[in-house]
């Protein structure tokens, strides 16, 4: 029981650097999205959008599910791991090459934007360099380093953040994210590679067919249901382009990312600290952590994304934004929803992920692919715009309960054990919205006053808001999160 409370308290810790690290990397990214936009038109960062969806689409196609194989066993020797990276970098090689050769049939007749054309060479060659990084990363996380992980992929987020505002300025436009894209690609190979021994990952060894099999009876169906996850996630884009055009894809582009941040910063970040600590603990502590993780990621999660749909409209008037991504506004405020029920399917997937269930995650995830496009298509030929945003928040939530589902079924935890720590939190986020919509409503009778008081005043007023509600609603959950971020900050002392 010691040694598997000493893990649980690295993982939490290791949770709050991935966590902590990853929102000022975010900021920092939001920081530079508000001055791209001054320099970048909605249709151009439309484009520049859809060819990186595409790179990346050809990436997680090739993935072969690796990442998540190393990450999830601890105790795999140099040989496997040769193996792995060999298969790794030639899918790569051959699949992202693939892409490039049928660049102008994918982007004139597939996706419908033929500006995208401009922006693929630069982000072929920089997704080949990613590659060299993405093996040692998993070897980091494995080994529960989440610090130095983290500081590593900061370090790349924070050049790409300066380099592409920096060219945008200058005048690069759609090329400033290739650029930047490229040096982010360098700086995480060259600051992760010298973290791990070429020894632990290129030492030659023969090629396997038994690891072969091993490898990919795991990672093939794992590999389809993470194509279908970033599918989830980055296909939708390509869908509101055929549909609505460049300029709408662009305005969709940005309210998504802004509204997934409490979602891939948070959420997603927690599922990766789950999986290499849920692979050491037994199947009851697994219940337990289960439980106990879904109750913090709603006291986390959820005043995130409602307090973001709630100052949705405020963001995009009162900052920098200028009136050309003005309208990205309601789509911000309909996106915000995803990310109350987005986090919980990715838990819950990592949770299924120690014990095998590869296949499962797989048609989860393809349900949530054919939910997002099929919502997007039904209802966006229905009500337009606002109703295909409407539809990505239902298809989360589809997704989400059909997990919930499956671990009751699989591993009897009831319903109510998993659902229960996630009500309290929802219904502290209410006062914050009244919080929020009265502090609107006070400042709109004080007339004009300068960029940023507005949102400031919404957020500061919203945030406290919801740290008494929650103390009075969840005092539990509000309890158990102090402890442990106290013990999180003795740790650093």
């Amino acid at each position: 029981m010691a040694g598997s409370s000493a893990l649980a308290r690295k993982a939490v810790l290791g949770a709050a650097w991935t966590i902590a690290t990853g929102l000022g990397s975010r900021v920092l990214g939001l920081l530079g999205t508000l001055v791209l936009t001054r320099f970048i038109a909605p249709d151009v960062y439309g484009e520049v959008s859809a060819a990186a969806v595409v790179v990346m689409t050809a990436h997680f196609m090739s993935s072969l599910g690796i990442g998540q194989f190393i990450a999830s066993r601890p105790s795999l020797d140099r040989q496997m791991v040769f193996n792995a990276t060999v298969y790794f970098l030639l899918a790569g090689g051959v699949a992202i090459g693939g892409v490039y050769l049928l660049r102008e049939p994918i982007a004139e007749h597939l996706v419908g934007a033929p500006g995208m054309l401009e922006f693929m060479p630069g982000l072929v060659v920089a997704m080949l360099i990613d590659r060299l990084w993405y093996i040692p990363d998993r070897l980091l996380i494995r080994d529960l380093r989440f610090r130095s992980v983290s500081l590593r992929n900061a370090a790349g987020e924070l050049t790409y953040t300066v380099s592409s505002v920096a060219l945008a300025v200058l005048g690069w436009g759609g090329n400033a994210i290739v650029v930047a894209t490229l040096l982010r690609a360098v700086v995480r190979v060259a600051t992760t590679l010298p973290a791990v021994k070429l020894s632990e990952w290129l030492t030659p060894s023969p090629l396997s067919r038994e690891k072969a099999r091993e490898l990919l009876s795991f990672g093939i169906p794992l590999n389809f249901g993470s194509l279908a996850n970033f599918g989830a996630s980055k296909w939708d884009n390509l869908v509101m382009i055929r549909l609505f055009g460049e300029h709408v894809g662009g305005l969709y582009n940005l309210a998504w990312n802004l509204a997934d941040i409490p979602a891939s910063q948070v959420g997603e970040r927690i599922g990766d600290v789950l999986v290499p600590s849920f692979s050491k603990l037994e199947p009851e502590q697994r219940k337990t952590a289960l439980v106990r993780a879904l109750t913090l990621l709603s006291l986390l999660v959820f005043p995130l994304a409602v307090g973001l749909g709630a100052v949705a409209p405020t963001i995009l008037n009162d900052t920098f934004f200028n009136e050309a991504w003005e309208s990205a506004g309601p789509l911000l405020a309909v996106l915000s929803a995803l990310g109350v029920t987005r986090p919980i399917g990715w838990v819950l997937s990592s949770y299924m992920q120690v014990y095998g269930r590869t296949r499962t995650i797989m048609v989860l995830e393809w349900l949530k692919v054919a939910a997002i496009v099929g919502g997007i298509a039904l209802l966006g030929s229905i009500g337009g715009v606002l109703w295909a945003c409407a539809g990505v928040g239902v298809a989360f939530g589809v997704h989400a309960l059909a997990s919930l589902w499956v671990v009751k079924r699989a591993d009897g935890v009831p319903y109510t054990r998993l659902l229960r720590p996630l009500i309290r939190p929802l219904i502290a986020c209410l006062p914050m919205v009244a919080a929020v919509l009265a502090v609107r409503y006070g400042m709109a009778r004080l007339g004009e006053l300068p960029r940023g008081v507005r949102l400031g005043s919404e957020v500061v007023v919203g945030a406290l808001s919801f740290i008494v509600s929650a103390l009075a609603i969840a005092p539990h959950a509000s309890r158990d999160f102090l402890a442990l971020a106290r013990e999180a900050m003795r740790r650093r002392q």
